[in-house]
């Protein structure tokens, strides 16, 4: 009895779980695929799974014949699986809007029980192109679903991908397309999405609802004029000094780009794609000449709005004024500039300093003259153009101008300084550019370290070599330094060679070893080498005793008599590479003062016949001679060194014998000395 009071009160709330449960299958997702199929999933409450393990439980789909509105079973399942999922693949749902009903059973001991638990239908959009126009989209739908729920608006432009435009809980929606399309076609879809309580005392047990239908499209295009951009400025860029145009982009949404002319006819030059790239660098026209601008927006159909007004780049001019530091600017009239031209601003630029403005000029002024500064040898300039409030402006080519135009040498040479044979004058040898019209040159000279004079003026010559002879020198007591200059045709600017000193050559000796040294080659040739001359009493002639590279030369071969010395530098011409020679002063080296005498001379013979001593490196002044006889008679007396005794006394001849003598002389050491000896007298 127990047994069965058990069975009949679980059989009581297996009844009472199904009943109160009748609503808990649900629809989750109705998707329409790409071929129309329709892919449906349902669903149940987790929370009475228990119940389901002990009852059989059984899912029945139906479809609703459009022919005769009845609904017809297409599935029905007794599997035990969460989600359940059916592909409708006997529909076309991209043509058609499909009604379905889910109807539950719970099968009890003896005892069925019918629920019918849902229904819905696939979306189906249509999209209409509102007033033929491509701003606009009216996008509606079929189904109406409870409220709660939301629709989503989802959009495929031609060449994107499907990007979301709207939300709404009606079933229509009204897009504005923000860039127009030219003959194609936008696609759109609905999904669908809420979320169904299914026990309103649990709000947190539910089912969500997803249903999402095909794409629909129509046919766009623009018929509406497209609206011109507006012109900004025509400038040159200052590092590159191409072209650059700048406008202000057309308003229209689909516009794909603009057309860039030049000229008049205006052709066409280049198209710059995209709404938003308002500039353009022009690389195909130089800045240096006037060039007229228009351009002209086109959008998605390639339909052009109108041309905007023509704009041109400024373009200055200069012009110097021959001889003259003065400089004529002028400039062409910037047309079409925003707010207009108020000024134009004249800038330049000295040599490496920056740019900078020196004058401000009308809107009615096309050219100015300015003097530029002394000593400026190149001048960069462009112009300015500003409008009223200096909210705009558009620079012109710079233009460059070097104040050495004017005709002048090429080169100017001081080859070298070489002192003359007689040792007393400085010949410069000067090198000169004869293509070049000279009026004259002017030689500068210093000594030693003192500042430069200017010592001669120089008439042109028809031979490229000039040699200058500079007699007002003090060789024995300084060094001198020379360069040359020539102006250029304007007088404006001097040219000058290379500064060159001469040759200095020193001697020192020691225990009658000499040392010649010398201060090296100064000139604007290239050094060949040195050579050492020198030349004796004996050899008058210059002869070179040695060939260096330094500028030193050690010589003990002449320890006694007079010799001289100086220095030959060997170079060559830098023009055309031929020998030059350039030459010291001379050095002199004097050996020891030395008096021979001879010891016997006999008077009345044709050879020896006279007693006169021979000297070397003795002064003729100072110099004095005495013969005395045994008894110390003075017998002959002279103060010419070139004066012999004869051998009489009183003008006769002195008997022969032993006679003494004494000479008394200065060496050109400087120092005085005296010699006595004898010398015998044979008749």
């Amino acid at each position: 009895m127990r047994k069965v009071t058990i069975l009949i009160i679980v059989l009581v709330c297996c009844l009472g779980f199904c009943k109160a449960q009748q609503d808990q299958i649900r629809f989750t997702n109705v998707e329409v695929d790409s071929n129309g199929y329709v892919n449906l999933e349902w669903a149940y409450n987790r929370y009475h799974t228990y119940i389901f393990n002990l009852f059989s439980y059984r899912s029945i789909l139906e479809r609703k014949n459009s022919a005769t509105g009845l609904y017809d079973t297409i599935y029905s399942s007794i599997s035990f699986t969460n989600p359940w999922a059916f592909i409708d693949s006997n529909v076309n749902a991209l043509t058609d809007s499909i009604k379905y009903r889910l109807t539950a059973i719970c099968i009890t001991v003896n005892y069925d029980r019918f629920i019918r638990t849902d229904s819905t239908t696939t979306i189906l959009p249509t999209v209409h192109n509102m007033q033929n126009q491509s701003q606009y989209a009216y996008v509606s739908w079929n189904n109406q679903y409870p409220q709660g729920g939301t629709y989503t608006v989802f959009r495929k432009m031609p060449n994107t991908v499907w990007t979301t435009v709207g939300t709404t809980q009606q079933t229509h929606y009204q897009d504005t397309i923000n860039n127009s399309i030219c003959n194609d076609t936008i696609y759109y879809k609905v999904h669908y999405n809420a979320n169904t309580y299914i026990d309103s005392s649990n709000p947190d047990r539910s089912l969500q609802l997803v249903s999402k239908s095909p794409p629909k499209g129509a046919w766009f295009t623009d018929p509406n004029p497209t609206t011109p951009c507006t012109l900004d400025v025509v400038t040159v860029d200052t590092a590159t000094q191409n072209i650059v145009l700048s406008w202000q982009a057309s308003p229209d949404p689909d516009i794909m780009g603009y057309f860039i002319c030049q000229g008049s006819p205006c052709m066409a030059l280049d198209t710059v794609w995209g709404q938003n790239n308002t500039t353009y660098t022009c690389t195909t026209r130089s800045s240096d000449s006037i060039n007229s601008f228009r351009i002209y927006a086109f959008d998605s159909c390639f339909s052009a709005s109108a041309l905007t007004d023509p704009y041109n780049n400024i373009v200055l001019g200069m012009n110097a004024r021959h001889c003259t530091r003065d400089i004529d600017f002028s400039w062409n009239e910037y047309i079409n500039m925003p707010g207009n031209v108020a000024q134009y601003t004249l800038y330049l630029k000295y040599d490496n300093a920056p740019f900078r403005a020196v004058a401000n000029e009308p809107a009615t002024s096309r050219g100015l003259t300015y003097t530029i500064p002394a000593g400026v040898r190149q001048v960069k300039a462009y112009i300015k153009a500003s409008n009223t409030g200096n909210t705009k402006s558009a620079l012109s080519n710079i233009k460059t101008f070097d104040m050495m135009t004017v005709d002048t040498a090429d080169f100017i040479y001081t080859l070298g300084v070489s002192v003359d044979e007689p040792g007393e004058a400085l010949e410069v040898k000067i090198l000169t550019d004869t293509h070049f019209a000279a009026t004259g040159y002017n030689l500068y000279r210093r000594s030693d370290v003192g500042s430069f004079q200017r010592v001669r003026q120089i008439p042109p010559s028809a031979n490229p070599v000039i040699d200058v002879v500079d007699n007002d020198v003090d060789l024995s007591s300084h060094r001198y330094t020379y360069y040359i200059s020539v102006w250029d045709e304007c007088e404006l600017l001097e040219k000058t060679s290379k500064r060159v000193a001469q040759i200095y050559a020193t001697l020192s000796s020691d225990n009658g070893v000499n040392t010649i040294s010398w201060t090296p080659y100064d000139g604007e040739g290239n050094l060949v080498g040195y050579n050492l001359l020198q030349k004796t009493e004996s050899d008058p002639s210059w002869r070179p005793l040695a060939n260096t590279q330094s500028c030193s030369v050690t010589d003990n071969t002449a320890q006694y008599g007079r010799v001289w010395y100086r220095v030959e530098a060997e170079y060559t011409n830098p023009q055309n590479s031929r020998r030059c020679t350039a030459l010291s002063q001379i050095v002199e080296y004097h050996g020891k003062p030395t008096v021979w005498l001879p010891n016997v001379f006999t008077p009345k013979r044709d050879n020896n016949n006279r007693f006169l001593p021979k000297t070397m490196f003795v002064k003729t002044e100072g110099y004095t001679m005495r013969i005395y006889n045994r008894f110390g008679l003075l017998v002959f007396e002279t103060d010419d060194i070139n004066q012999p005794w004869d051998g009489k006394y009183k003008g006769k001849l002195v008997p022969s014998g032993c006679y003494v003598y004494m000479i008394q002389y200065i060496g050109d050491d400087n120092y005085s000395q005296i010699l006595t000896g004898t010398v015998t007298v044979l008749k």
